[in-house]
């Protein structure tokens, strides 16, 4: 169950690449960015209790999630989209070696898995073309943002565990909103008023794609490992790519084709584990 939760999560970020392509033309996006996750944060608000509020994981995780929006923006100044995917993409093998630094165990057919992965990512960004371009430095943001989101979901796995669900979603959705308003301002894209485009990809991704997901994604790492929610969440491309293809008529090419064939194989990979664990007191 907490695979498909995960695989409905990864369809709806792909699905959010066409909103948010149109938005990001008429502003910047680092107040998108803003704009967004105050909004998410707003809709999870109700879910903050009384009690002690989880305020280090939070900060922890909200910190590292922005890193990612942070550095993969910064570096598509430098690079191409082609290689900023490729990069980004890697976070799927880099979320087991974080994982395995906070002591988790990666099993062979896991390994496999994220291997596959790893490749279907490759050949998605790829797109069969072979020529990327960009520079070096733009690269090296991009890998930093590719490590960033991989810790990010090696904590997430690991705090959910141990720390209720409906405080720490909207703290760290906070931090990454206050963050992208520093980066706003400092960039100089604050700017009004919207257009109705413009808030109707805020409305699909402050609530849906940002408040509704992060919710499920942290629910679902709760009953699963970080290096499996990785494998699945390699699956974002593919759906924004078929997206793509079905709401904006873009050509999908014989490598991404591969790259839906690598991931799907990859996902197939790791759900297998947990069939193979199932007993007959697991359900």
């Amino acid at each position: 169950m907490a695979l498909v939760a995960l695989l409905l999560v990864t369809a709806v970020w792909g699905w959010t690449f066409v909103p948010v392509k149109e938005a990001v033309a008429e502003v910047g996006p680092f107040w998108f960015l803003a704009l967004r996750f105050s909004l998410a944060s707003l809709c999870a608000l109700p879910l903050l209790r009384r009690g002690d509020p989880p305020w280090r994981e939070a900060l922890l995780l909200g910190v590292f999630l922005f890193g990612g929006y942070f550095f993969q923006t910064w570096g598509l100044r430098y690079t191409t989209a082609q290689k900023s995917g490729l990069i980004t993409g890697l976070s799927v093998v880099l979320v087991p070696v974080v994982a395995h630094f906070l002591g988790e165990r990666i099993s062979f057919r896991i390994g496999l898995g994220v291997v596959l992965a790893g490749l279907g990512v490759a050949f998605l960004a790829l797109g069969g073309e072979g020529r990327l371009g960009g520079s070096l430095f733009g690269d090296m943001l991009t890998v930093v943002c590719s490590f960033s989101f991989a810790v990010y979901i090696a904590l997430l796995a690991r705090y959910a565990k141990a720390t209720p669900l409906g405080p720490l979603l909207p703290l760290q959705l906070l931090v990454v909103a206050g963050l992208s308003f520093v980066g706003a301002w400092a960039a100089g894209e604050v700017r009004w008023p919207l257009s109705g485009r413009v808030w109707q990809a805020l409305a699909i991704t402050g609530v849906l794609a940002s408040a509704v997901a992060y919710y499920v994604l942290a629910w679902a790492e709760r009953r699963t490992s970080a290096t499996k929610a990785a494998v699945v969440l390699a699956m974002e491309p593919v759906f924004a790519a078929l997206f793509g293809w079905v709401l904006l008529g873009e050509r999908l090419s014989l490598g991404q084709i591969f790259g839906a064939v690598f991931v799907l194989s990859g996902i197939l990979a790791v759900s297998t584990v947990d069939l193979g664990k199932r007993g007959p007191h697991n359900r």
